[in-house]
């Protein structure tokens, strides 16, 4: 078999789920790769000819630049350890060897990413989006990064201010999964010298906010307003998603047209972009190349699997 389209998941990945159950609607032949199953397939790469067969079972698949059109690439480019997994150094070993492999499939370019692992990694980085999100003339709160905010300049970012990671905030210990969202304090209130263990981000916080996701395929874009109790939410969205509404939201064309202009500009197809909406002013949070949005088809009714799986079948 020689698949069209090449996913690069995980096996849970609802996400995929969605895009193979529209694919299969096409008929487009495609090949699902999740890297927890990678050790049980029999996988060899050319790297000068640019050929790579998978043996799965009894079937082989044979990817090459004349016959694959996409890939579909959802995994983060860095491999982020979070501890206490309870991974043996084989296990660790083996996880760090297949990440590579995955991203050293990118010799396939001729092919359409969704999105290049080479952009991705540059646009998952916090002070990129940032600043090429100011660059196409996006609003973008101001901003400092520090590990010292008790000697930094935070007169210039208000009083009230949105404290977050520079990168993803996720930590296990001791069977226990802690996962930091933005946080919001007064700037009075980062005065303890323990801020200088780690650089953070902090930001103006912007009030009286509505949260707006943005999922960018391409061209087309699709927008909704997150409230709760038919309201937005000062603080984090995410620490009421249980109560969280997601309805659909008409962007104006010039905040549709930066959206798509950023996902360009940082080399993407594909971009999950967070806006805080204030005062009929759209302010850019930040911009996820390996986004989620499968929970916005059902609760919103956005065809961005039909979208996704266009993108893949062209």
């Amino acid at each position: 078999m020689r698949p069209g389209a090449l996913i690069l998941s995980s096996r849970f990945d609802f996400t995929c789920d969605y895009v193979v159950s529209a694919l299969r609607k096409r008929g487009i032949g495609y090949l699902r790769l999740n890297s927890e199953d990678l050790p049980d397939c029999a996988v060899t790469l050319d790297p000068v000819e640019r050929h790579m067969s998978v043996i799965i079972g009894d079937t082989q698949f044979l990817i090459a630049p004349t016959s694959l059109r996409s890939v579909l690439f959802r995994r983060p480019v860095f491999l982020r350890d979070y501890g206490d997994d309870n991974r043996t150094a084989q296990e660790r070993f083996a996880r760090i060897q297949w990440a590579s492999f995955i991203r050293n499939l990118s010799l396939f370019d001729n092919a359409r990413w969704y999105n290049d692992p080479t952009y991705t990694y540059k646009a998952e980085l916090k002070a990129i989006q940032l600043y090429n999100a100011a660059q196409v003339g996006m609003l973008v709160p101001k901003t400092i990064v520090t590990n010292t905010p008790q000697y930094g300049n935070l007169a210039v970012l208000g009083d009230r201010l949105a404290v977050k990671g520079l990168d993803t905030v996720m930590i296990r210990e001791a069977g226990d999964e802690m996962f930091g969202f933005t946080t919001f304090a007064m700037s009075s209130d980062l005065t303890d010298p323990a801020w200088a263990s780690a650089p953070t981000i902090v930001q103006e916080a912007i009030s009286c906010k509505t949260d707006v996701r943005v999922t960018v395929v391409d061209e087309r874009v699709f927008a909704v307003k997150i409230l709760v109790a038919g309201e937005g939410v000062d603080d984090d969205w995410r620490t009421h998603k249980g109560a969280a509404q997601f309805i659909r939201h008409n962007l104006p064309d010039e905040i549709s047209g930066k959206c798509v202009e950023l996902v360009t500009t940082l080399g993407l197809r594909f971009g999950a972009i967070d806006l805080a909406l204030s005062d009929n002013k759209y302010y850019f949070l930040e911009i996820n190349p390996t986004g989620e949005w499968a929970w916005l088809v059902d609760a919103a009714g956005l065809p961005i699997d039909e979208a996704m799986a266009d993108a893949l079948s062209y």
